[in-house]
């Protein structure tokens, strides 16, 4: 969890910070994603498809990360800011 979380808020804070903000608080057009349902209680399959694949006006980052750098923000988004899910992704569940 701890390497995860780490490794996660690298990659987090290299492609996500500048839209759902430090405190994953988002704005305007950008949806938060401290308390979302999307990161606290949606699977986590979801939550891998929208880093991957994008969703709105979200670009895709599946073709430019890797499984792990995936893995890594999708365990610290849905443990970051008080979400505390306890979930840890591993990059087998990366499609």
């Amino acid at each position: 969890m701890a390497e995860l979380m780490a490794k996660g808020k690298e990659v987090y804070d290299a492609n996500c910070l500048a839209c759902h903000q430090a405190e994953g608080q988002g704005g305007g057009p950008f949806p938060a994603l401290k308390g979302s349902p999307v990161a606290t209680t949606g699977s986590i399959a979801d939550h891998i498809a929208i880093i991957a694949d994008g969703k709105g006006i979200m670009p895709p980052f599946g073709a430019q990360l890797s499984a792990l750098d995936i893995a890594a923000v999708t365990t610290y988004e849905r443990n970051a800011w008080g979400n505390n899910t306890g979930d840890v992704v591993q990059p087998s569940q990366v499609k």
